[in-house]
Protein backbone atom coordinates (compact mmCIF):
# COMPACT_ATOMS: atom_id res chain seq x y z
CA UNK A 1 0.00 0.00 0.00
CA UNK A 2 1.04 3.29 -0.61
CA UNK A 3 2.43 5.93 1.68
CA UNK A 4 2.94 8.65 -0.56
CA UNK A 5 0.46 11.64 0.08
CA UNK A 6 -0.13 15.39 -1.23
CA UNK A 7 -0.47 17.59 1.42
CA UNK A 8 -2.51 21.13 0.58
CA UNK A 9 -2.45 23.45 2.81
CA UNK A 10 -3.72 27.81 2.96
CA UNK A 11 -3.47 29.11 6.37
CA UNK A 12 -4.94 32.32 7.93
CA UNK A 13 -3.43 34.92 6.15
CA UNK A 14 -4.56 33.16 3.03
CA UNK A 15 -1.28 34.37 0.93
CA UNK A 16 -0.43 31.56 -0.99
CA UNK A 17 -1.59 27.67 -1.35
CA UNK A 18 1.36 25.33 -0.85
CA UNK A 19 1.68 21.43 -1.84
CA UNK A 20 3.98 18.95 -1.04
CA UNK A 21 4.48 15.22 -2.12
CA UNK A 22 5.70 13.67 1.33
CA UNK A 23 6.55 10.19 1.55
CA UNK A 24 6.18 7.87 4.82
CA UNK A 25 7.48 4.62 3.46
CA UNK A 26 10.72 4.15 5.69
CA UNK A 27 11.78 7.43 6.48
CA UNK A 28 9.90 11.06 6.35
CA UNK A 29 11.00 12.52 2.48
CA UNK A 30 9.65 15.46 0.66
CA UNK A 31 9.66 14.50 -3.02
CA UNK A 32 8.39 17.54 -4.30
CA UNK A 33 6.82 21.07 -3.51
CA UNK A 34 4.93 23.79 -5.26
CA UNK A 35 3.35 26.60 -4.40
CA UNK A 36 0.47 28.85 -6.57
CA UNK A 37 -1.30 31.74 -5.89
CA UNK A 38 -4.78 32.56 -5.33
CA UNK A 39 -6.94 35.21 -6.95
CA UNK A 40 -6.58 39.33 -6.03
CA UNK A 41 -9.48 39.25 -3.94
CA UNK A 42 -8.56 35.55 -2.29
CA UNK A 43 -6.80 37.32 0.72
CA UNK A 44 -10.03 39.64 1.97
CA UNK A 45 -12.87 37.79 0.26
CA UNK A 46 -15.75 37.44 2.96
CA UNK A 47 -18.13 35.28 0.22
CA UNK A 48 -17.79 32.13 1.73
CA UNK A 49 -18.80 30.64 -2.03
CA UNK A 50 -16.27 32.58 -4.12
CA UNK A 51 -13.78 31.67 -1.10
CA UNK A 52 -15.05 27.71 -1.52
CA UNK A 53 -14.78 27.49 -5.14
CA UNK A 54 -11.44 29.24 -5.21
CA UNK A 55 -9.85 27.13 -3.25
CA UNK A 56 -11.58 23.92 -5.06
CA UNK A 57 -10.14 24.64 -8.31
CA UNK A 58 -6.98 26.36 -6.94
CA UNK A 59 -6.92 22.21 -5.21
CA UNK A 60 -7.25 20.51 -7.88
CA UNK A 61 -4.45 22.65 -10.22
CA UNK A 62 -2.39 22.30 -8.01
CA UNK A 63 -2.89 18.20 -6.81
CA UNK A 64 -2.38 18.18 -10.72
CA UNK A 65 0.60 20.39 -11.60
CA UNK A 66 2.66 18.82 -8.85
CA UNK A 67 1.72 15.16 -10.02
CA UNK A 68 2.65 16.34 -13.62
CA UNK A 69 5.96 17.74 -12.08
CA UNK A 70 6.74 14.81 -10.29
CA UNK A 71 7.63 10.85 -10.82
CA UNK A 72 4.63 9.78 -9.77
CA UNK A 73 1.30 8.88 -11.05
CA UNK A 74 -2.15 9.41 -9.31
CA UNK A 75 -2.05 5.78 -8.43
CA UNK A 76 0.91 6.21 -6.79
CA UNK A 77 -0.88 8.42 -4.28
CA UNK A 78 -2.36 7.17 -1.32
CA UNK A 79 -4.19 10.34 -0.62
CA UNK A 80 -4.62 14.24 -0.93
CA UNK A 81 -4.22 15.88 2.75
CA UNK A 82 -6.78 19.04 2.21
CA UNK A 83 -7.33 21.65 4.82
CA UNK A 84 -9.91 23.48 3.39
CA UNK A 85 -9.68 27.40 4.42
CA UNK A 86 -10.62 28.08 7.71
CA UNK A 87 -13.98 30.81 7.82
CA UNK A 88 -13.98 30.68 11.79
CA UNK A 89 -13.24 28.37 14.92
CA UNK A 90 -13.57 27.79 18.48
CA UNK A 91 -13.54 24.81 20.34
CA UNK A 92 -16.77 23.47 19.63
CA UNK A 93 -16.96 23.37 15.95
CA UNK A 94 -14.62 24.48 12.74
CA UNK A 95 -15.98 25.85 9.38
CA UNK A 96 -14.14 25.28 6.78
CA UNK A 97 -14.61 26.28 3.27
CA UNK A 98 -13.79 23.90 0.38
CA UNK A 99 -15.52 20.65 -1.07
CA UNK A 100 -12.99 17.31 -0.61
CA UNK A 101 -16.45 15.57 -1.78
CA UNK A 102 -16.10 17.89 -4.87
CA UNK A 103 -11.93 17.73 -4.74
CA UNK A 104 -12.13 13.45 -4.89
CA UNK A 105 -14.82 13.38 -7.88
CA UNK A 106 -12.57 15.65 -10.09
CA UNK A 107 -9.60 13.66 -9.71
CA UNK A 108 -10.78 10.25 -8.92
CA UNK A 109 -8.47 10.62 -6.06
CA UNK A 110 -8.87 9.71 -2.20
CA UNK A 111 -9.55 12.83 -0.33
CA UNK A 112 -8.98 12.90 3.29
CA UNK A 113 -10.40 15.88 5.37
CA UNK A 114 -11.93 17.58 7.85
CA UNK A 115 -9.33 17.39 10.32
CA UNK A 116 -10.08 20.32 12.31
CA UNK A 117 -13.94 19.05 13.65
CA UNK A 118 -12.09 15.45 13.73
CA UNK A 119 -9.75 16.33 16.74
CA UNK A 120 -13.10 18.23 18.31
CA UNK A 121 -14.79 15.02 17.97
CA UNK A 122 -11.72 13.32 19.73
CA UNK A 123 -11.37 15.69 22.72
CA UNK A 124 -9.11 18.10 21.16
CA UNK A 125 -9.42 22.04 21.04
CA UNK A 126 -9.10 21.53 16.67
CA UNK A 127 -6.18 23.63 16.97
CA UNK A 128 -3.12 23.90 16.43
CA UNK A 129 -3.28 20.55 14.57
CA UNK A 130 0.82 20.08 14.29
CA UNK A 131 2.35 19.73 17.45
CA UNK A 132 2.61 16.02 16.92
CA UNK A 133 4.05 16.31 13.49
CA UNK A 134 6.25 19.01 15.55
CA UNK A 135 7.31 16.21 17.83
CA UNK A 136 7.95 13.58 14.64
CA UNK A 137 10.37 16.04 13.26
CA UNK A 138 12.07 17.71 15.91
CA UNK A 139 11.69 15.37 19.35
CA UNK A 140 14.78 15.17 20.69
CA UNK A 141 15.83 12.84 23.94
CA UNK A 142 16.88 14.97 26.58
CA UNK A 143 16.41 18.05 25.06
CA UNK A 144 13.54 21.08 25.10
CA UNK A 145 12.66 22.77 22.46
CA UNK A 146 9.89 25.24 20.85
CA UNK A 147 8.76 25.06 17.69
CA UNK A 148 6.57 28.30 16.26
CA UNK A 149 4.39 28.81 13.69
CA UNK A 150 3.97 32.24 12.26
CA UNK A 151 0.98 32.31 9.81
CA UNK A 152 -1.56 34.67 10.16
CA UNK A 153 -2.25 33.49 13.70
CA UNK A 154 0.94 32.46 15.65
CA UNK A 155 1.32 29.32 17.65
CA UNK A 156 3.62 27.07 19.66
CA UNK A 157 4.45 23.43 20.31
CA UNK A 158 7.16 22.78 23.68
CA UNK A 159 8.20 19.63 23.48
CA UNK A 160 10.39 18.45 26.06
CA UNK A 161 12.73 14.58 24.52
CA UNK A 162 10.06 13.25 22.75
CA UNK A 163 6.82 14.41 24.11
CA UNK A 164 4.46 17.41 23.72
CA UNK A 165 4.47 19.14 26.83
CA UNK A 166 2.40 22.17 25.73
CA UNK A 167 0.68 23.41 22.35
CA UNK A 168 -1.45 26.45 21.75
CA UNK A 169 -2.43 29.25 19.95
CA UNK A 170 -0.10 32.16 21.15
CA UNK A 171 -1.01 35.08 19.43
CA UNK A 172 -0.97 37.33 16.09
CA UNK A 173 0.97 36.37 13.57
CA UNK A 174 0.96 37.85 10.58
CA UNK A 175 -2.75 39.23 10.81
CA UNK A 176 -2.72 42.59 11.94
CA UNK A 177 0.62 43.34 10.46
CA UNK A 178 -1.23 42.27 6.76
CA UNK A 179 -4.40 43.68 7.67
CA UNK A 180 -2.57 47.55 7.82
CA UNK A 181 -0.62 46.77 4.53
CA UNK A 182 -4.00 46.19 2.99
CA UNK A 183 -5.79 49.30 4.26
CA UNK A 184 -3.05 51.24 3.51
CA UNK A 185 -3.00 50.16 -0.13
CA UNK A 186 0.83 49.48 0.16
CA UNK A 187 0.34 45.37 -1.15
CA UNK A 188 -0.45 42.42 1.22
CA UNK A 189 2.43 42.31 3.29
CA UNK A 190 5.42 44.11 4.77
CA UNK A 191 8.44 42.72 2.90
CA UNK A 192 11.43 41.59 5.01
CA UNK A 193 9.44 43.95 7.65
CA UNK A 194 11.24 46.49 6.18
CA UNK A 195 8.47 49.47 6.90
CA UNK A 196 8.11 48.11 10.66
CA UNK A 197 12.22 48.81 10.69
CA UNK A 198 11.76 52.29 9.93
CA UNK A 199 8.70 52.89 12.47
CA UNK A 200 8.86 54.08 16.38
CA UNK A 201 6.99 51.88 18.85
CA UNK A 202 3.92 53.64 19.73
CA UNK A 203 3.35 52.24 23.46
CA UNK A 204 -0.31 53.63 23.75
CA UNK A 205 -1.57 51.57 20.76
CA UNK A 206 0.39 48.82 21.79
CA UNK A 207 -1.69 48.85 25.32
CA UNK A 208 -4.40 48.97 23.61
CA UNK A 209 -4.70 46.79 20.99
CA UNK A 210 -3.16 43.93 22.54
CA UNK A 211 -4.98 44.64 26.07
CA UNK A 212 -7.50 41.91 24.62
CA UNK A 213 -5.54 39.04 24.47
CA UNK A 214 -2.86 39.49 27.14
CA UNK A 215 -3.88 37.34 29.54
CA UNK A 216 -5.44 34.33 27.22
CA UNK A 217 -3.94 30.84 29.03
CA UNK A 218 -2.85 28.17 27.36
CA UNK A 219 -3.36 25.87 25.94
CA UNK A 220 -6.00 27.66 23.48
CA UNK A 221 -7.55 28.28 20.16
CA UNK A 222 -8.20 31.56 18.63
CA UNK A 223 -10.79 32.71 15.87
CA UNK A 224 -8.72 35.52 13.99
CA UNK A 225 -11.20 37.79 14.84
CA UNK A 226 -9.80 37.76 18.78
CA UNK A 227 -7.10 39.74 17.08
CA UNK A 228 -8.38 41.67 14.26
CA UNK A 229 -11.46 43.08 16.18
CA UNK A 230 -9.71 45.02 17.91
CA UNK A 231 -7.22 46.72 15.39
CA UNK A 232 -10.57 47.43 13.06
CA UNK A 233 -12.50 49.95 15.63
CA UNK A 234 -8.91 51.97 15.19
CA UNK A 235 -8.43 54.90 12.97
CA UNK A 236 -5.49 53.79 10.95
CA UNK A 237 -5.36 56.98 9.07
CA UNK A 238 -4.11 58.73 12.41
CA UNK A 239 -0.93 57.08 12.24
CA UNK A 240 2.09 56.06 9.62
CA UNK A 241 2.32 52.65 8.38
CA UNK A 242 6.09 52.47 9.61
CA UNK A 243 4.64 53.23 13.32
CA UNK A 244 1.58 51.18 13.44
CA UNK A 245 3.77 48.00 11.66
CA UNK A 246 6.77 48.65 13.99
CA UNK A 247 4.03 48.84 17.05
CA UNK A 248 2.42 45.35 15.80
CA UNK A 249 5.55 43.33 15.00
CA UNK A 250 6.40 44.19 18.60
CA UNK A 251 3.12 42.72 19.80
CA UNK A 252 3.69 39.48 17.59
CA UNK A 253 7.23 39.31 18.98
CA UNK A 254 5.87 39.82 22.74
CA UNK A 255 3.70 37.48 22.23
CA UNK A 256 5.93 34.80 20.93
CA UNK A 257 8.53 36.08 23.89
CA UNK A 258 5.48 35.24 26.84
CA UNK A 259 4.88 31.69 25.37
CA UNK A 260 8.72 30.91 25.98
CA UNK A 261 9.05 31.94 29.45
CA UNK A 262 5.61 29.86 30.11
CA UNK A 263 7.61 27.14 28.31
CA UNK A 264 10.44 27.93 30.93
CA UNK A 265 12.32 29.01 28.28
CA UNK A 266 13.84 26.07 25.65
CA UNK A 267 16.62 25.02 24.63
CA UNK A 268 16.19 25.89 21.03
CA UNK A 269 13.58 28.32 18.98
CA UNK A 270 12.44 27.21 15.90
CA UNK A 271 10.18 29.56 13.46
CA UNK A 272 8.25 28.38 10.30
CA UNK A 273 5.48 29.93 8.18
CA UNK A 274 5.21 33.45 6.42
CA UNK A 275 6.74 34.89 9.24
CA UNK A 276 10.00 33.79 9.64
CA UNK A 277 10.46 35.90 6.11
CA UNK A 278 10.10 38.82 8.11
CA UNK A 279 13.96 39.90 9.31
CA UNK A 280 12.94 42.99 11.53
CA UNK A 281 10.39 40.71 12.90
CA UNK A 282 12.61 37.65 13.68
CA UNK A 283 15.63 40.20 14.85
CA UNK A 284 12.84 41.39 17.62
CA UNK A 285 12.34 37.50 18.82
CA UNK A 286 15.89 36.80 18.97
CA UNK A 287 16.42 40.34 20.80
CA UNK A 288 13.46 39.10 23.46
CA UNK A 289 14.31 35.33 23.55
CA UNK A 290 18.11 36.71 24.02
CA UNK A 291 19.31 33.51 21.59
CA UNK A 292 19.53 32.50 18.41
CA UNK A 293 16.55 31.33 16.65
CA UNK A 294 16.40 29.26 13.48
CA UNK A 295 14.23 28.51 10.86
CA UNK A 296 12.86 24.93 10.02
CA UNK A 297 14.63 24.93 6.40
CA UNK A 298 17.32 22.67 7.96
CA UNK A 299 14.37 19.90 8.19
CA UNK A 300 11.92 21.36 5.85
CA UNK A 301 11.26 24.36 4.09
CA UNK A 302 9.45 26.92 6.05
CA UNK A 303 6.49 27.61 3.45
CA UNK A 304 5.57 23.76 3.67
CA UNK A 305 5.92 22.53 7.09
CA UNK A 306 1.69 23.22 7.40
CA UNK A 307 1.33 21.10 4.10
CA UNK A 308 3.39 18.48 5.37
CA UNK A 309 1.59 18.25 8.76
CA UNK A 310 -1.16 17.58 7.13
CA UNK A 311 0.05 14.97 4.99
CA UNK A 312 0.84 13.09 8.30
CA UNK A 313 -2.11 13.69 9.95
CA UNK A 314 -3.56 11.60 7.29
CA UNK A 315 -1.10 8.97 7.15
CA UNK A 316 -1.98 8.76 10.76
CA UNK A 317 -5.56 8.63 10.33
CA UNK A 318 -6.44 12.01 12.15
CA UNK A 319 -8.94 12.99 9.38
CA UNK A 320 -12.53 12.11 7.36
CA UNK A 321 -11.62 10.20 4.52
CA UNK A 322 -13.90 11.15 0.88
CA UNK A 323 -13.65 9.13 -2.08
Amino acid sequence: MSSLYIGVMSGTSRDNLDGCIVDFTKRFKIHKTLTIPFSEHYKTSKNYDFISEEINEKTIYLVSKIIEESDFTKKDIKAIAFSGQTISHNTKSSLQAGSPEYISDKLSMEVISDFRNEDIRRGGLGAPLIPEFHNYIFGELNKSKLIVNIGGIANGTHLVGKKVKLASDIGPGNCLMDFVMINKNLGNFDLDGNLASMGNLNNVLYKKISETFNDLPYPRADDISVYTDKIKKIDLDAFGAEELLRTLAEITAMKINDFYLACQKPEEVFIHGGGAKNKFLMHLLESKIEQTVKTTNKYIPIEYVEAAAFAFLAHSGRGVSFK
